[in-house]
C-alpha cells in the first residue's frame, strides 16, 4: 500500500488513490476497534473517506488517531552449524559431562548429604545451552527503539 507523505496530503489538486482511501478506512477501523471512535462517528468519516476525491481531503479524517504500531522485526532465523560449530558444540558437551560426572563422584566419595553439585552442574549446563545459542542464531542484536 502506498501511505501518504506529509508533503503530497498537504497538497491540493493531488488525487487520492483506492489503496490510499483503503489505507484511511483502515485507520479509522483501527481507532474504532480501539474505542476511540462511536459506531456513528466512524460510519460518518468512513462515507467522507471513499467520496474523497483529493488527498487532502483524507487527512483530516485521521488527524486525532494515533498512528498505527510499527511492525516488529522478524526473529532471526537459526542458520545451520558449520562443522566448526558442531565440534566446538561437541567439545563443549563432552566437557560438561566430564564435569557432571567428576562432581557427582566426588560427592558420592564425599558421603555429603547436601546435593552441591546441583550448583556447578546448573552453571555447566547454562554455558552449554547460551553456547548453543549463540552459535545458532549470534550474538544479540541491541538496539534502541524509537518511541511509539
Amino acid at each position: 500500500m502506498a501511505s501518504m507523505d506529509e508533503t503530497t496530503a498537504t497538497t491540493p489538486g493531488i488525487r487520492a488513490s483506492d489503496a490510499e482511501r483503503e489505507q484511511t478506512a483502515e485507520l479509522l477501523h483501527l481507532g474504532a476497534a480501539d474505542g476511540r471512535l462511536s459506531l456513528a462517528e466512524l460510519d460518518e468519516r468512513l462515507s467522507a473517506t471513499y467520496a474523497a476525491r483529493l488527498r487532502h481531503e483524507l487527512v483530516p479524517l485521521v488527524a486525532d488517531l494515533p498512528a498505527p504500531p510499527r511492525p516488529e522485526p522478524p526473529a532471526p532465523a537459526p542458520r545451520p552449524l558449520d562443522r566448526w560449530g558442531r565440534t566446538a558444540l561437541g567439545a563443549h558437551a563432552v566437557l560438561v559431562a566430564l564435569l557432571v560426572v567428576a562432581v557427582l563422584t566426588r560427592w558420592v566419595a564425599g558421603g555429603m548429604v547436601f546435593f552441591w553439585p546441583a550448583f556447578p552442574i546448573f552453571w555447566a549446563m547454562f554455558s552449554l545451552v547460551v553456547h548453543a545459542r549463540l552459535r545458532r542464531y549470534g550474538p544479540p542484536r541491541w538496539r534502541a527503539r524509537p518511541p511509539a
